[in-house]
């Protein structure tokens, strides 16, 4: 997992993203589960980024790959405000 989380933080930081962190989950129902977290500069650019992934064989691929080994359990999108 940390060598797909590698290949796709570098695609994905090409496509825009801003920050993209692999973690693993401790305590509570989801412990042992693999977490990414994935920060992109606004909505516009979380779009974009979805439409040149979608159009992109070696994510395409990876995502493919990623599927094999693992089950996606939760997805969740969510978005901050600077106060």
């Amino acid at each position: 997992m940390i060598a797909a989380a590698k290949q796709a933080k570098a695609i994905l930081e090409k496509s825009g993203a801003e920050a993209f962190q692999l973690g693993q989950i401790h305590t509570g129902a989801w412990a042992g589960q693999w977490l990414v977290t994935i920060r992109w500069a606004d909505w516009k650019a979380y779009g974009k980024a979805q439409q040149v992934l979608s159009d992109n064989a070696e994510y395409q691929k990876l995502m493919a790959n990623v599927t094999a080994m693992a089950t996606l359990e939760s997805r969740t999108l969510g978005h901050t405000l600077d106060l």
